[in-house]
């Protein structure tokens, strides 16, 4: 079993209403994501987009992890739980800029057995 350090993005671009869903997620079943810290950021704020972050099982956002009104000019949060394979981290964003770019960020740690 070896434990790595964690750093994974996805990024969306806003659609015209300021939604978008990015989410990212352990590549193999050898994979366990923990002890992660997660930041949203969008590339322009002149509206100030909300932001949902879930964990999920596939492209299915399951379980409220956190959220804040600064999805925009940007927020973290340590507020997650344990991520297999199969599940995802999702930010999902309302409000935003129509056409800005949304990032979210993971940190942590991987353990691969």
């Amino acid at each position: 079993m070896r434990t790595l350090n964690l750093s994974a993005t996805a990024q969306v671009t806003l659609d015209a209403s300021g939604i978008g869903t990015a989410f990212t997620g352990p590549g193999s079943f050898l994979e366990v994501w923990s002890d992660l810290t997660v930041s949203v950021r969008c590339s322009t704020n002149v509206k100030e987009a909300l932001c949902s972050v879930f964990t999920g099982a596939s492209t299915d956002p399951g379980s409220y992890a956190c959220g804040t009104t600064w999805g925009s000019t940007g927020d973290s949060s340590t507020n997650l739980g344990i991520v297999r394979q199969g599940g995802n981290v999702f930010a999902v964003w309302t409000g935003g800029d129509a056409g800005a770019k949304a990032t979210l960020s993971i940190t942590g740690t991987k353990v691969v057995t």
